[in-house]
């Protein structure tokens, strides 16, 4: 029996906590012995991602007076546990896991893979030192999974002639969950954070709002901001036309209720999100932000409407041009027919192949 070790920071929920999370039972069912090791259970305030059962977890809960001493200790932890558990491969998400697994795991012989989740220059620096101690030590690895060609050019060419691109898996209800007869209403869903520049949207939909009293904004998902957000949304005028109703458990149910999705993210890698509403069969608009997700859903496929990165005006231009039913439903179907890329059947047996590469 084939042994696989995933490592990543936490399980709580977030876009590359979900794929790991899907990752662990696809071949927890396809009988693989599953290890998903995390540096801390997540807070309780925070929720986590059902793990399958069947994978063993374990949790490198290691502490240090500052960043240095706690980071050589998990990688002291990871590497006892590489070593004892010895698995065929090892498969790491995120900036400082990706670097921890790659030293943990020096001359101990198995197949090493690295997975780029976001910008890399957010994720590892944009100086030149940085990025040179970034690639030198991802030549440890034995392959990189990208995201989009843009993400992969941070990277020097021998990183990435071994490298590939496997999109997001996005769950089989975002395409199975039936579409409401009637769509309304502007939605977004994410964590209110300051990454997902929430603000651009609400400033967005109050240029929208001038000419378009029948529609609202709903922002679906928690986080620190969202009391700042509440007071510019009132600071605009419009707080009775936004609503947040929070996290939600039946996410499609409402993207296919919806009439616009919008994504506007300062940077993303490819966004989960997005990818959802477009299985729901949802018209699209996002940002055209690093490191190109959004531009490879959407840029030559016709699936969506990109517009620049913190441009109030155009999103609130396409927003309006989404609003014609005839411009929507052919948005609608232009985005149901890319996400049958996303289907996790078909993205599943891509990372298996790749992770088993020969």
């Amino acid at each position: 029996m084939k042994k696989v070790l995933f490592y990543i920071d936490s399980m709580q929920k977030g876009g590359a906590n979900r794929v790991m999370a899907n990752l662990v039972d696809f071949f927890s069912k396809k009988n693989f012995n599953v290890i998903l090791v995390n540096d801390i259970f997540s807070d309780k305030d925070i929720p986590e991602y059902e793990v399958n059962s069947s994978a063993k977890r374990i949790i490198l809960d290691v502490s240090g007076s500052n960043a240095i001493i706690s980071n050589y200790k998990r990688i002291r932890k990871l590497r006892k546990i590489i070593y004892e558990e010895n698995p065929d491969c090892i498969l790491s998400f995120m900036g400082p896991p990706n670097i921890r697994m790659l030293l943990s795991s020096i001359f101990i012989p198995c197949r090493k893979v690295v997975s780029v989740r976001n910008d890399p220059n957010r994720e590892y620096g944009k100086n030149i030192i940085k990025k040179i101690i970034t690639n030198f030590i991802f030549l440890l690895a034995d392959g990189y999974v990208f995201q989009t060609e843009d993400a992969s050019k941070y990277f020097i060419k021998s990183i990435r002639k071994k490298s590939t691109i496997i999109v997001n898996p996005v769950n089989e209800i975002f395409f199975n969950t039936p579409s409401s007869d009637i769509r309304k209403n502007v939605v977004t869903v994410g964590r209110l954070f300051p990454q997902k520049n929430h603000k651009l949207l609400i400033k967005a939909f109050a240029l929208f709002s001038e000419k378009n009293a029948d529609e609202n904004l709903i922002i679906y998902g928690e986080g620190p901001l969202k009391s700042e957000l509440v007071g510019y949304a009132n600071k605009l005028g419009i707080k009775e036309r936004i609503l947040f109703p929070g996290s939600i458990s039946n996410v499609s149910k409402e993207l296919c209720k919806a009439k616009v999705f919008v994504l506007s993210s300062d940077y993303e890698g490819l966004p989960n999100a997005l990818m959802e509403a477009m299985a729901c069969g949802t018209a699209v608009i996002s940002t055209d932000c690093p490191a190109g997700g959004p531009k490879y859903l959407l840029k030559d496929t016709d699936a969506g409407i990109l517009v620049p990165c913190n441009d109030a005006d155009q999103m609130a231009e396409a927003i309006s041009v989404l609003m014609d039913e005839e411009k929507n439903k052919y948005y609608q179907d232009k985005a149901k027919i890319k996400s049958k890329e996303f289907l996790p059947e078909t993205v599943f047996e891509q990372w298996e192949k790749y992770l088993f590469k020969k």
